[in-house]
């Protein structure tokens, strides 16, 4: 499971994060910031700072800035957080990489029933038996079946 830090940024600089947490997803990381915007603004607040002016910095391990979540973009928007574009634009493009690998997966596997279907009425059209040992005698072919021939 991924990693993330979040960092938090202010008019004094960056607070950081040594903890971290872990999500499935950088998607459930930025959720899950959103979630804690709302009662840091408040506590920022009752502190007579201004929550605007913050922002959580979120890093992987490797400390590489994955995604700014201002808080004002919580705060102003007054209803449940949503992925930011940039993650489901990923998400898109993850969904339609693995779409296209499906496609093509499908297009091999009919190709692979279409030649075993011809290979099948090729088959069918040989002379029966085509395989060498006792001819199987049908009714009517050589005398009765009671051995007259």
């Amino acid at each position: 499971m991924p990693w993330f830090y979040f960092h938090l940024r202010g008019p004094k600089g960056l607070e950081r994060d040594d903890t971290g947490l872990g999500f499935a997803s950088l998607e459930v990381a930025y959720l899950e910031a959103c979630r804690s915007v709302p009662a840091m603004g408040a506590e920022l607040a009752y502190t007579e700072k201004n929550p605007a002016r913050y922002a959580f910095e979120i890093t992987d391990v490797s400390d590489t800035l994955l995604i700014e979540v201002p808080f004002t973009e919580v705060l102003d928007r007054g209803r449940k957080p949503v992925a930011p574009a940039s993650v489901q634009v990923r998400s898109a493009a993850a969904e339609m990489a693995r779409t296209a690998y499906l496609i093509s997966a499908i297009h091999e596997e009919r190709a692979a029933l279409q030649a075993t279907f011809a290979e099948t009425r090729r088959l069918l059209k040989l002379p029966w038996p085509i395989v060498p040992g006792p001819i199987a005698y049908r009714r009517g072919d050589c005398g009765s079946l009671n051995g007259e021939v």
